[in-house]
């Protein structure tokens, strides 16, 4: 998209003293220069035919210049950068694919088979259109989905000098990636405790373990967030996508597939609930909020600025793809115990006997260290991203300066929160997560409750996130499609009746038996929410203004 300024401009081949009239363009990310004389048409052509050449900067006509130089890159290079981007924003998939995906999906296949696979293809495409969402926000408006929430809703009601949604917003966030913490490192115990061996522990040796285990995932995260090092995890966290992958991909092999139920499995139902598992309502959002996950729209606005919008696109699709490939494998493997004829309540130490049984010894401890490496890159990520969140939509600052509005710093240590309290944020999370798991709660409980409350905090974050794209004060040099809009609409109204079908399921359960007569009050009330959403706020008359626009 090319949107244009007038000023004027110093060209290098007259005296000092002298200015040509013309426009600056943005082009992506790069601004460019183009003098009157050159019809804007032609310009336009001129950008994209040499964009397509793989350069850098585009090669100009001599009438155009720019204040930078350009170099054209050679085929290898374009295909390193664009290998390079893609293991970047696999980092949105290591954090997606942590220790609560890992039990959640085996769990869903454990005791409902392949039944559940559509969930996780749904939750995929809500995960996508979401991420791609905030990275388009972040990359058009110069600031993240915080910001902008900030920035939108900065003449509200306030507290503190910070308006009411925003600390709904910040509390949510802490309080969910709370949860998601406790989840990390009740993931993290189980895989020290998938090691051969391990689960022979009883007594005091046992509780050793578990607590020790604590530990040493919170000094290390503590280490690790204390002094900023956690930017050096991307590659690391890229190549054990590709590990978790390989390992769940021998073991279907293994396995053999059963083809016509996994295609059944695509198919959206509802299966019935068993003495031994859990509510698919409950399974279902779980699988939805593990895929999709909210906090990840917040980190990946973070991890979008400065960088252009078709790479961020393609990035975003790799990941996405890569993070549900993953999950279905699992759900598969999980099936497998299913089909076994498993009948009592779910663990992780089941599923490392499963994998035994086609890998061997040898197969747990590749199982065992890939399932500890995930519970670690969660650990470290689940409470930097609440600081970072709470960071971009909490006003630490009485006056903020035009130009930093203007040109936000890349720079991860620009922050408004005092680093005291950014480090306090994450410290509580880490130090309570460690004292919960290290007094012997229900692990897996636990990981169920966290994604089901991170799931109902959905439909909030995608919500905010439609109407900032919406808005025409972030939006203005690419505003929303209608298409766009249609896509987005789909997905927040999806996360509206998920959340919707398992709070009814709570509430009225005991009397509401019927799944699909639950089912149908659960989509009639997230069809009214998100309608009450556009009749209370401006964003149904963007909508319609935006299909206007496109046609």
């Amino acid at each position: 998209m090319l949107y244009s300024s007038t000023y004027p401009h110093r060209n290098r081949k007259q005296s000092k003293s002298k200015f040509a009239l013309g426009h600056y363009f943005k082009f992506e990310s790069i601004w460019l220069w183009r003098t009157q004389s050159l019809p804007i048409k032609s310009f336009r052509l001129a950008v994209q035919q040499n964009s397509d050449r793989g350069c850098q900067l585009p090669v100009f006509y001599s009438s155009v210049q720019c204040s930078g130089e350009y170099t054209r890159m050679s085929p290898g290079s374009k295909v390193l950068k664009e290998v390079a981007s893609m293991l970047y924003w696999t980092m949105l998939a290591a954090c997606t694919v942590g220790p609560g995906t890992v039990v959640t999906c085996a769990r869903a296949g454990a005791e409902f088979g392949l039944n559940l696979i559509w969930a996780l293809v749904v939750a995929s495409l809500i995960a996508f259109t979401l991420q791609e969402g905030t990275a388009r926000l972040t990359i058009v408006s110069g600031q993240s989905l915080g910001q902008c929430i900030k920035t939108k809703y900065q003449h509200m009601a306030k507290i503190y000098n910070t308006a009411i949604i925003c600390w709904l917003l910040a509390g949510s966030v802490f309080f969910g990636n709370m949860l998601y913490e406790c989840n990390n490192f009740a993931g993290g115990v189980d895989a020290v405790m998938a090691m051969p061996g391990a689960s022979d522990l009883t007594g005091s040796s046992l509780v050793g373990l578990r607590v020790g285990s604590c530990l040493v995932y919170a000094i290390l995260a503590l280490g690790l967030l204390y002094w900023d090092k956690t930017d050096k995890l991307g590659i690391m966290l890229g190549l054990l996508m590709i590990g978790m992958v390989t390992l769940f991909l021998v073991v279907v092999v293994y396995m053999g597939m059963e083809w016509t139920k996994f295609l059944w499995g695509l198919l959206p139902n509802l299966p019935a609930k068993t003495e031994s598992s859990a509510e698919p309502a409950d399974i279902i959002i779980s699988l939805v909020s593990t895929t999709s996950v909210g906090y990840n729209l917040f980190l990946g606005g973070a991890m979008a600025k400065g960088r252009e919008l078709g790479s961020a696109q393609r990035g975003i699709a790799f990941s996405t793809v890569s993070a549900v490939a993953v999950s279905i494998l699992i759900l598969i493997v999980g099936s497998g115990f299913h089909q076994e004829g498993g009948s009592t309540t779910f663990t992780i130490s089941q599923l490392s006997e499963f994998i035994k049984q086609f890998l061997g010894t040898a197969g747990v401890v590749v199982f065992s260290l890939g399932f500890i490496a995930a519970a670690l890159s969660s650990i470290l990520t689940c409470p930097l991203a609440a600081a970072l969140t709470a960071d971009s939509v909490l006003t630490f600052k009485k006056e903020e300066k035009e130009e930093d509005k203007e040109s936000p710093s890349e720079d991860k240590n620009d922050r408004e929160m005092p680093r005291l309290f950014f480090l306090g944020l994450m410290l509580v999370m880490v130090l309570l997560s460690t004292v919960v798991i290290s007094a012997n709660a229900d692990r897996t409980l636990v990981i169920l409750i966290a994604q089901v409350f991170n799931g109902c905090l959905l439909p909030l974050f995608s919500t905010c996130l439609l109407l900032c794209l919406n808005d025409k004060q972030f939006m203005v040099s690419s505003p929303q499609s209608g298409l766009a809009n249609i896509a987005m609409l789909i997905c927040v109204t999806l996360t509206f009746i998920f959340t919707a079908n398992v709070l009814l399921q709570k509430l009225v359960g005991s009397f509401l038996t019927d799944v699909y007569i639950r089912l149908g009050v659960a989509i009639g009330l997230g069809v009214a929410g998100i309608g009450s959403v556009c009749v209370a706020t401006t964003l149904g008359r963007e909508i319609v203004t935006s299909f206007r626009k496109s046609s």
